[in-house]
């Protein structure tokens, strides 16, 4: 058997897994289809780019969930991983089937927005009024259309709003903090800097920055794409060689002591929102939570001391 055909059979038994068990977490995928942790998250990524599972938008700790199409119901057995005010929100958008945008609390409209594997938001006209109501995901569109006529509303294009066309009322600050919701706050920070990215100045080229790419040159890691370079911070996206051919990582290295659980949670994240496996180097250790955490989510982020 040849490496391709090696490779489709992999990729057909994590699909049959996902069939059988349902949306599952990485770790239980690798688990179930005998493969270390980051070829599972490998082949979890190619699944998913080839458009043959899906991933959800909840979170299970700092991880999503793989399902396969019609297998949607099932990511409400989830549904006690979300905060309280999104519980909350979930609970009366099923008692109520559909809610109008602007008659909710600022509370409960941020919440509908972060439940997007529950909550469909569709374009609906209302006394000739263009407004958005929020639709319960087990919701058919024939039911819809018999509660907005129970209603005397018109339905226009009954669709999911495409992200070009999220919307946009406008919600304070204040409101969106009050989210507990870690990547949420740590993606405004660390986009800044992307936004602003610049030529390094001089005083970033320090030992440590210069430590980590001969570090990483003398692995023979190819670096195709700095993002930040600081004095004792540098981030890029990195390639290293496997024998499925060269996996793309998000490289975070800092120059500290210690490693908290808040330093792996943010590489994660953003590593997350690039679709790409997070590493994390750096010339401290990680302390006691950092190292539980490194444990459980050991197939989405890797660390190496240097």
């Amino acid at each position: 058997m040849n490496s391709n055909d090696k490779v489709t059979q992999t990729k057909d038994r994590i699909v049959s897994i996902i069939k059988l068990k349902g949306p599952s977490l990485p770790v239980q995928i690798a688990r179930l289809s005998g493969l270390e942790p980051l070829f599972a998250s490998a082949f979890l990524s190619e699944l998913y780019n080839e458009e043959k599972i899906k991933i959800s938008n909840m979170r299970i700790g700092s991880s999503p969930l793989y399902y396969i199409s019609g297998q949607e119901e099932l990511l409400e057995n989830f549904s006690q991983y979300l905060n309280q005010r999104e519980k909350e929100a979930l609970s009366l958008l099923k008692n109520k089937k559909i809610l109008e945008d602007e008659k909710q609390s600022p509370v409960i409209r941020v919440a509908l927005r972060a439940i997007k594997d529950f909550a469909v938001p569709i374009r609906t006209k209302i006394n000739n009024e263009e407004k958005t109501i929020w639709k319960y995901f087990l919701v058919q569109n024939s039911e819809l259309k018999q509660i907005l006529d129970s209603k005397e509303q018109t339905v226009k294009s009954p669709e999911p709003i495409q992200p070009a066309q999220q919307l946009s009322q406008p919600i304070e600050k204040k409101q969106e903090i009050e989210q507990p919701a870690i990547s949420q706050e740590h993606a405004e920070k660390i986009e800044k800097p992307q936004k602003k990215r610049q030529k390094p100045r001089q005083i970033e080229q320090s030992n440590f920055t210069l430590k980590i790419k001969e570090h990483l040159s003398s692995k023979q890691i190819e670096i195709f794409d700095v993002i930040m370079e600081k004095k004792k911070e540098f981030i890029a996206k990195i390639r290293i060689g496997s024998m499925f051919g060269k996996q793309e990582y998000y490289l975070t290295a800092k120059d500290k002591k210690r490693i908290s659980e808040t330093d792996l949670t943010i590489a994660h994240q953003k590593a997350q929102s690039e679709k790409m496996i997070a590493l994390l180097m750096s010339s401290g250790d990680p302390d006691k939570k950092a190292s539980e955490y490194l444990q459980i989510w050991k197939n989405l982020i890797k660390f190496e001391k240097i």
